[in-house]
C-alpha cells in the first residue's frame, strides 16, 4: 500500500463521517421542529434542548466539512530515507518493540486505518507526538512517548 493510497482512504473516511454528521443533524432538526416538537406544557423545553443539540451539531458539521476540505487539497510530499519529519510524513515507528505508522497531517487526527498489517493513526500539528516527531530523522528516538524512528516515506 502507497502513502496515496492510504491518504485515499483516510480521505473517505473523513467523507463518511461527514455523511453520519449530515444525517444526524437532519434528525436533530426535525426533532426541534417536527410535530413531536410541539409543547405539551409550559414545562416541556424537548423543542429547546432539539434546537441547542442541532446547533452544536452543525457547528460540528460546519468543522468536519473544512477539516475534509482541507485534507482533499492536502498534496503530501514525498520523503527519503534521510530527510527530516515534517508535514505529509508517513512515519515508521518501533514503539514497546510493536510497529506504528504515523501520518503528519494538516487535519483528520485520531483516524486510524490499518498499513502493511499495523495501525496508522493520523496526528495533526496541535498533538504533542506530532511536534515531537517534527524535524526528527531517521533512527531519532523519543523519551515520550518512548519510540524510534524506523522509517520515513
Amino acid at each position: 500500500m502507497t502513502k496515496a493510497e492510504v491518504i485515499s482512504i483516510l480521505q473517505k473516511q473523513l467523507a463518511d463521517q461527514v455523511g453520519v454528521m449530515k444525517s444526524a443533524l437532519a434528525v436533530s432538526n426535525e426533532g426541534s421542529s417536527g410535530d413531536e416538537a410541539k409543547s405539551e406544557g409550559k414545562y416541556d423545553t424537548r423543542a429547546i434542548e432539539a434546537s441547542y443539540l442541532a446547533e452544536a451539531q452543525a457547528e460540528q458539521l460546519a468543522q468536519a466539512e473544512a477539516a475534509l476540505d482541507v485534507f482533499q487539497r492536502f498534496e503530501a510530499p514525498e520523503y527519503s530515507i534521510s530527510d527530516s519529519v515534517g508535514p505529509g510524513a508517513l512515519v515508521e515507528a518501533e514503539v514497546d518493540g510493536d510497529l506504528s505508522f504515523f501520518f503528519l497531517a494538516p487535519t483528520g487526527g485520531g483516524l486510524t486505518t490499518d498499513f502493511l498489517g499495523c495501525e496508522l493513526t493520523v496526528i495533526t500539528p496541535d498533538s504533542r507526538l506530532y511536534q515531537s516527531l517534527a524535524d526528527k530523522k531517521m533512527g531519532d528516538s523519543l523519551d515520550s512517548p518512548a519510540l524510534t524512528i524506523m522509517g520515513l516515506e
